[in-house]
């Protein structure tokens, strides 16, 4: 079902193209940036409000992985996902799926290898963020674990793969970049809005920043995260079907 030769070019084409440097420059980024601004924001802050006194608490790792639970779901996620969106609908627009499906690459395996090559890259793209700021985060304050950190990366991991597929849905969905990258944009506000319905949180991927946040400040929401991995897991799976589906009935 999946042609290993097709998921190779996908991946050599993804290190060839700028859409790999422009993610790995984002993600890296905020990575790096996320301990240091924990580490000296109040410094920053008494510098240049220096004619007001405040009194800042010491921060601590905990403040870290905030800000990278903050950056990661936020303009990581936006550049991420609109990036994917281009997957599917740049090559109906080129004309070059044509060739790839005379050249023994069924539809689904197409589809496949594409969400395939999308988690590869996300997964990458993870891991590498969470190694910068795991390491940072441990030479500023000599700490990095807490109670929950692990059930709380594998939300925001969840939360990555259900994007992904996500993006390649809207890529077989439309005929553009330009419209596949603004309805994607609009997914992706829409189901960062419905988190202020904090009851919900459980059930939308989305939700998995404000619960990882919540656990941060001390709160017991390691059964609502558990619930919220399961949920974008079985999301997941079901767009997963859905965009082959979809692919294998439309019109090229």
């Amino acid at each position: 079902m999946i042609n290993f030769s097709f998921l190779k070019k996908e991946l050599m084409e993804m290190i060839r193209t700028p859409k790999l440097i422009i993610i790995a420059t984002v993600f890296v980024f905020f990575s790096l940036i996320g301990p240091l601004s924990a580490k000296y924001m109040n410094e920053l802050i008494e510098m240049f409000a220096s004619d007001i006194e405040i009194s800042f608490p010491d921060p601590t790792h905990l403040q870290s992985w905030e800000q990278f639970f903050s950056n990661f779901t936020s303009i990581s996620m936006i550049v991420f996902l609109i990036l994917i969106t281009g997957t599917v609908v740049s090559e109906k627009a080129k004309g070059s799926v044509y060739l790839v499906l005379t050249k023994n690459v069924t539809r689904t395996s197409f589809i496949l290898c594409k969400i395939i090559a999308g988690f590869m890259l996300f997964t990458a793209m993870f891991l590498i963020s969470v190694l910068i700021t795991w390491y940072y985060t441990w030479i500023l304050f000599d700490n990095v674990v807490y109670d929950g950190l692990w059930i709380s990366l594998l939300s925001i991991y969840t939360l990555g793969l259900f994007f992904t597929i996500a993006a390649v849905l809207i890529s077989i969905l439309f005929k553009t970049t330009t419209h596949a990258a603004l309805v994607a944009f609009g997914a992706y506000a829409l189901l960062n809005i419905l988190t202020i319905l904090t009851d919900l949180n459980r059930f939308n991927p989305a939700g998995s920043a404000t619960l990882s946040m919540r656990m941060l400040t001390g709160d017991d929401v390691t059964g609502s995260i558990i619930t919220n991995v399961i949920t974008s897991i079985v999301l997941t799976v079901v767009l997963i079907i859905t965009s082959t589906h979809i692919f294998k009935k439309q019109e090229l």
